[in-house]
């Protein structure tokens, strides 16, 4: 395009204005701030580099300086800069600075042509940084580091026309050009060219090829003498010549060797030059690496008939083989010498970690992701959180796990916080995930020298206290005593922890105490294995949930980015995925206190021929990339390796350049088709058999590439390793066999512990030599397969029948050792190789299965210790398995607590499938009814969970009858007013000290009744409300009739709720319940308590606390519930939260959302009575605003009108759902001014109360006050003296209620005092009782109903013929009605307004 510009000669664009192709011009010469001397020639660089410089420290300079002039050449062809020659137009006129000369049509002197002839040594110019005159300067190795290599063209008198007919350079006549300035280089020519004048030729044929080798063997040696001595003449007296003076000094010193090498020629001699070349070199005793690059690029010599594959044809192969040999001299640039070491340097045979290939994509994506966590530190600044979720699929043996450990490496050594994790197929997944957590935190337990303690680093502690405060400020006694339980370490790790705690506590006022043991109810093995603590369905596997939450969340609080780092996915279960992705950030709704902080990597693994695309793992994965939040989810495939990448591997393992290694690539790859465990399988394999050697003469590994053709490895990866296997020496065979049989690793303790004459008389010795040989790794005690496929391989040298009695000899080699049950790890371990053979007909005998049925209990007991409820059923199952074929009678206590503790794990785990199945049995064989009172409560719970609760509550009633305390099965109101009545009387006194200083209970009987009654009112609140008030006022009976226990919290908590109703003191009933709260905060079962107890408590807050306050306690109470794992008082306080949100805060968008939220959980955990009151609550809230359809809510979540709730809430009795269904109706159409509706539906309330024997519920005060409302206007409108009957009463209601609470109440009654006496026409009272209304809902934040006060102080006024103020009070209600989100709402009065303008 620029010769048709010059052609045309367009006045848009004159020749002043233009300039060559980047590939025609002259380098030019970078700036820096480092002071540059002048350029000087390329043979004045030479002598004086030989004279101040260590032959290392030239070669090394000078192979830096090689680099910079082929970079140089480079840039003179093009090859590097395709971006700036797309872009000539734009850049032409920036490159030259127009002159005098270039306005008057001539060309700047800079515009120069470098042809093929100027690339020769006096043409080649350096520039060198802290170039000093001073000799005792001049040693140092930095005044020689060239920092700009440039060709200096022949002539300055280029014209356009010369430029553009120039012939483009060939890149094999620079190559070709190249080799021979760098065979001077580097044989150290002290002078300005090795040429003559007369050997300067135009023609390229002749400006090095037309030399030849002259002179017999003994003119040879003469010349080399001579060469000697003239370089010693030269670096002495080189440096202060002129030119004529070199060009002299050549014409007398050049010696008669080069001279023969480069004398005349012809082309059919250029291959031998090329040699001659190389074997000059080497007699120089130059490394043989550049003796062979200098001998490939004149085999680069235009017409050479013959051109090996190794040739140097292109810049690039130059510029990387000379790259190699700046940044890795030790591999590429110096010779080897020794065979071992040579080997070494492969690391084909070692443990390090060597260089990755075909990886640099995933390598560059997971940096990216490192770049962007690293800035999420937790900070006063910056509170958010951000997770990035890496997983990487492929094959076995793809080079997943190289990856992740080079990038652990890199975290490892970089100050994260790294949690690594291998899951096994032999070994449970949640005991390897719970072991890396513990490994994790055993880092921060503090050495020990000699007895002393030795101090943490002050990072290190800086880090520990971060941990320990969001760890410590989150739990209670309770939940520490499961972390302890969960992570062995946290005892050492945190040994004043407890003390802690226990001085909170006594400075909170409560006293531990210890129950005793109770001999049918609890279990004597574990505190965990009860029915009581046992909890709801899935209780178990939700409390560890929150366990690790709180853990993840500690870890974040470090101050350190966080990585955790899971291999081999494809092994492990739902569950454990369930805790490694909520690691990315709970979808649960957290306060701003719990929610994690600072910023985390999830880096997983696993091969896709083993993870179905439907599979769990998959649906985890894609169930994280849809999570809405700060996680971003990254996949990245690993494959084979292309031809390319191994021949980079073999290139960096040989140490050898790519052109010399590109057949034996196409080899590898041909045998292995790039599977990169195969490469470095089949790569051992052919040195192993001697077909790929190190020679020693030559300096480098040399093999024969139809030897290894014919190399035949058929079998693929595992038949090469079968065979690799099959090599070592029996003893090792056989004890790879054994370790094999535990999964990939196995601790060294384990193996002390093996009856080692049953394997092989040396076990240690064998397991060396396998470490030795590379089969195994060993890190501290622990020995590991070097990969699973070798795990894999080994395992399936043992014959099939063989398997199970090698599975059963390792499990009996322990039967003899007492401490094995007692140990949890060594437990587990040999019951699961029982485990895996004893399905086998005959091959345990009646007493073998009869042990390892008790040690499976064990197993199952420390599996449950650890909270690994998955585990621990397999093992209770497996225990029943090996049982008699007559049990019951056989091994009755036996039979009966693998059973029990089968019914327990399963309800702790949410796997109720066979729980009905197991208790009957039980029942069934139960000799007595203690012997199944466990199983009786776990029953009732069962049955609950089922939505059973009518049948729930009759089986409790039943154990409570035999333990000695009788309740009617139908209760009366006035038995019931009656005993509370009584308990009023004897709690009238009562105090928090009086309660802590009542005697411990200890009647075993009496223990088992209160847990039985605290089971029942949590059941009976559903159902029989009624119930629950006679059973709270037995339990307080019980309490200062026997003493005090755990579940007087719970009798003191539901006692005030009875009391709230059911006595005139309502000031009695709010203290008792601010007392019951008291116990529980501090309580060594805080969190439990809470949970269970918030419905309680929020009672008693209602009539004495701020309304909106109860909204935070509700959520307190949700996150106690999910600490311990208990789903349905989590639900449960999230729907109070809501509904105590609903009645109290004006932010009904906000509220819909964290309805949203809520009911997508309780879908999940299927808690379908909370979710159907919820979601009346949710239709009165879209009612308001007004936006149904747009509202974006789970699809799995099928949403029921009120209409549908009723009629469920009829067919089931489900009272609960009833009393929200009806108060919901009540306040959608009171605000929506549909009267007669809201009177309609409070006369069903008090129906359906009534047919309740009179229960009452919290929110029956608000019945009161919309009914109220609405009666007194439907009074006003038909005159029926009912209505007034009826809202006479309600304001009469609520004025006994403002003397417990004015926040709560004053407003409510002020507005029906306001609609009474409009009423009774009254008008002076009316305004002010409305005015009143308004200003008190204002004050105590009611701005929902201070908009109602709003609207029908305005309707009044309207009414009554003031229609400007009445007005200006819709418009305050328009306002306010807006503040609240309730759009629809909005739109209903805005058409009355414009009814009233109209």
């Amino acid at each position: 395009p620029y010769y048709n510009m010059l052609l045309t000669n367009q006045p848009s664009m004159s020749t002043t204005s233009l300039t060559p192709p980047i590939f025609l011009q002259q380098p030019s010469i970078s700036t820096t701030t480092t002071p540059l001397t002048p350029p000087i020639c390329l043979p004045d660089w030479i002598q004086r580099a030989r004279l101040y410089l260590s032959k290392r420290d030239y070669l090394e300079c000078a192979i830096a300086l090689a680099s910079e002039l082929t970079q140089s050449l480079c840039h003179v062809v093009g090859v590097d800069d395709d971006d700036a020659q797309l872009s000539w137009n734009d850049s032409f006129s920036d490159c030259i600075a127009p002159s005098d000369d270039n306005r008057a049509g001539g060309l700047s002197s800079s515009l120069l042509l470098v042809r093929i002839e100027d690339i020769v040594l006096n043409n080649v110019l350096v520039t060198v940084a802290h170039a000093n005159t001073n000799t005792h300067d001049l040693s140092s190795p930095t005044n020689f580091r060239a920092t700009e290599v440039t060709i200096q063209p022949g002539t300055e008198d280029s014209t356009l026309s010369d430029i553009f007919d120039a012939p483009l350079l060939s890149q094999r006549d620079v190559c070709f050009a190249l080799g021979k300035i760098l065979f001077e280089l580097f044989s150290e020519v002290a002078s300005s060219t090795f040429l003559t004048k007369s050997d300067l030729k135009t023609d390229r044929e002749q400006a090095f090829g037309n030399l030849q080798i002259v002179g017999n063997s003994n003119e040879n040696e003469n010349a080399a003498s001579a060469l000697n001595m003239s370089s010693i003449s030269a670096t002495v007296g080189g440096t202060g010549q002129d030119n004529e003076q070199n060009d002299h000094m050549d014409d007398i010193t050049f010696p008669a060797l080069k001279r023969a090498f480069l004398s005349s020629a012809t082309q059919t001699t250029s291959p031998t030059k090329s040699m001659k070349a190389n074997e000059y070199l080497q007699s120089q005793q130059l490394p043989l690496s550049i003796c062979q690059l200098v001998s490939d690029l004149l085999d680069a010599e235009e017409g050479n008939p013959y051109i090996p594959d190794t040739a140097i044809l292109t810049l690039e192969d130059a510029q990387h083989d000379l790259g190699h040999m700046k940044r890795y001299p030790g591999r590429f640039l110096y010779d080897h010498l020794c065979p071992r070491q040579a080997l070494e340097k492969t690391n084909l045979f070692s443990h390090m970690e060597g260089k990755l290939y075909g990886r640099e994509h995933e390598l560059s994506v997971l940096m990216d992701m490192v770049a962007r966590v690293s800035l999420y530190v937790p900070s006063p600044q910056r509170k958010d959180f951000l997770c990035e979720a890496a997983f990487i699929s492929g094959h076995s043996g793809s080079g997943k796990s190289s990856i992740i450990k080079r990038l652990v490496s890199y975290w490892d050594a970089n100050d994260w916080s790294l949690v690594f994790c291998k899951f096994d197929r032999q070994v449970s997944p949640l005991s390897t995930l719970v072991t890396s957590f513990d490994t994790f935190f055993g880092k921060f337990v503090p050495k020990q020298v000699g007895g002393m303690v030795l101090e943490r680093e002050p990072h290190v502690q800086e880090t520990f206290d971060r941990m320990f405060h969001s760890i410590i400020t989150c739990i209670d006694s309770d939940i520490f005593r499961q972390l302890c339980e969960l992570l062995p370490r946290f005892r050492q790790l945190f040994p004043a922890s407890m003390q802690y705690i226990q001085q909170s506590n006594v400075q909170s006022g409560f006293v531990a105490r210890q129950n005793h043991s109770l001999s049918s109810f609890v279990i004597e093995s574990t505190q965990d294995t009860n029915a009581s603590s046992a909890g709801n369905v899935g209780s178990g596997k939700n409390r560890l949930l929150n366990l690790f939450h709180i853990l993840i969340k500690a870890v974040c609080a470090g101050g350190h980015p966080f990585l955790i780092c899971v291999e081999d996915l494809h092994w492990a279960d739902a569950f454990t995925m369930d805790i490694i992705t909520q690691s990315a950030g709970s979808s649960s709704v957290f306060s701003e206190e719990e929610y994690p902080r600072g910023g985390m990597i999830l880096l997983g693994s696993f091969r896709d021929d083993e993870a179905p695309e439907e599979g769990f793992l998959m649906n985890k994965i894609k169930l994280l990339e849809q999570r809405q939040g700060n996680v971003n989810v990254t996949r990245l495939f690993v494959g084979e390796l292309p031809l390319q990448d191994i021949n980079k591997l073999l290139s960096f393992k040989f140490c050898l350049p790519m052109r010399h290694t590109r057949c034996l690539a196409e080899l590898v790859y041909q045998k292995t088709r790039g599977h990169p465990i195969f490469v470095i399988e089949f790569l051992r394999s052919i040195i192993q058999r001697n077909l790929m050697t190190f020679s020693v003469k030559d300096r480098r590994w040399t093999w024969d590439d139809t030897s290894i053709d014919l190399h035949m490895i058929s079998e693929g990866v595992v038949g090469l390793l079968t065979k690799k296997l099959m090599q070592l020496p029996y003893d090792v065979i056989e004890t790879l066999k054994a370790v094999s049989c535990f999964g990939c690793q196995i601790n060294v303790s384990t193996i002390e512990l093996l009856d080692l004459g049953q394997f092989v008389p040396d076990m240690p010795k064998a397991l060396g030599l396998a470490v030795k040989e590379g089969i195994l790794n060993k890190a501290g005690p622990l020995f590991a397969f070097s990969h699973d496929l070798l795990r894999e391989t080994t395992y399936s040298l043992i014959p099939i029948d063989e398997r199970k009695l090698l599975h059963k000899k390792i499990g009996l080699s322990v039967v003899q050792d007492p401490e094995v049950a007692d140990n949890a790890e060594l437990c587990t371990l040999f019951v699961d190789q029982i485990n895996i053979c004893k399905d086998v007909d005959g091959i345990l005998s009646p007493v073998e299965r009869a042990f390892f049925a008790r040690l499976n209990l064990a197993a199952g007991k420390h599996s449950i210790a650890a909270s690994s409820y998955e585990q621990a059923r397999g093992y209770f199952e497996a225990g029943i398995s090996l049982l008699h074929t007559n049990p019951w009678d056989i091994q009755y206590d036996l039979c009966l607590e693998l059973y029990e503790m089968s019914v327990v794990v399963s309800f702790m785990d949410g796997k109720v499938e066979t729980v009905s199945s197991r208790l009957d049995v039980i029942f069934s064989n139960a000799k007595s009814f203690d012997d199944a009172l466990n199983s009786r409560a776990l029953s009732a719970k069962f049955l609950a969970s089922q939505e059973q609760h009518a049948e729930a509550v009759h089986g409790v009633l039943d154990i409570l009858l035999h333990l000695g305390e009788e309740f009617p099965k139908e209760v009366c109101l006035s038995h019931v007013i009656g005993e509370v009545k009584a308990t009023q009387r004897f709690l009238k006194d009562i105090t928090k000290e009086k309660i802590l200083n009542l005697p411990t209970m200890q009647d075993v009987e009496k223990l088992n009744a209160m847990k039985f009654m605290g089971l029942l009112i949590i059941l009976g609140n559903f159902i029989s409300p009624m119930l629950v008030h006679l059973v709270c006022c037995r339990m307080m009976k019980l309490t200062f009739e026997f003493g005090f226990c755990e579940d007087t919290i719970s009798g003191l908590a539901f006692a005030s709720h009875a009391l709230l109703h059911y006595s005139d003191d309502i000031q009695l009933a709010s203290r008792i319940g601010r007392i019951a709260e008291s116990l529980i905060s501090g309580n060594l079962n805080e969190h439990s308590l809470r949970a269970r107890l918030t419905q309680m408590s929020c009672s008693a807050k209602v009539f004495g606390e701020p309304f909106q306050a109860t909204a935070d306690f509700c959520l307190k109470g949700y996150n106690s519930a999910n600490i311990v794992g208990d789903v349905d008082n989590a639900m449960l306080c999230s729907m109070l939260y809501c509904i105590a949100f609903f009645f109290s805060i004006s932010d009904a968008v906000g509220l819909q959302r964290n309805m949203i939220s809520f009911m997508q959980q309780m879908t999940k955990h299927k808690r379908i009575n909370v979710l159907h009151s919820l979601m009346s609550y949710y239709d009165a809230v879209t009612a308001l605003i007004g936006n149904g359809d747009s509202c974006s809510i789970d699809s799995r979540i099928e949403i029921k009108s009120n209409k549908e709730l009723y009629h469920i809430a009829n067919q089931t009795q489900n009272n609960y759902l009833m009393h929200h269904v009806i108060i919901n109706q009540m306040y959608v159409h009171c605000y929506f001014k549909e009267y007669l509706a809201v009177a309609n539906l409070g006369e069903k309330y008090r129906t359906h109360t009534e047919m309740n024997n009179g229960a009452k519920r919290v929110l029956d005060f608000y019945q009161i006050f919309l009914e109220g409302i609405a009666v007194l206007c439907l009074a006003r409108d038909t005159k029926e003296e009912k209505w007034r009957k009826i809202g006479e009463e309600a304001v009469n209601t609520m004025a006994q209620l403002v003397e417990c609470s004015t926040w709560n109440f004053e407003n409510k009654r002020s507005l029906l005092q306001a609609e009474l006496h409009y009423l009774n026409d009254r008008p002076t009272m009316a305004e002010l009782s409305y005015q009143a209304a308004i200003v008190s809902a204002r004050e105590h934040k009611f701005y929902h109903e201070e908009a109602l006060a709003c609207e029908l102080y305005g309707i009044y006024l309207v009414e009554n013929g003031n229609v400007l103020k009445g007005l200006d009070q819709l418009q305050l209600a328009i306002d306010k009605y807006k503040q609240w989100g309730a759009t629809k709402k909005v739109d209903d009065v805005k058409n009355f307004v414009e009814a009233c303008q109209f």
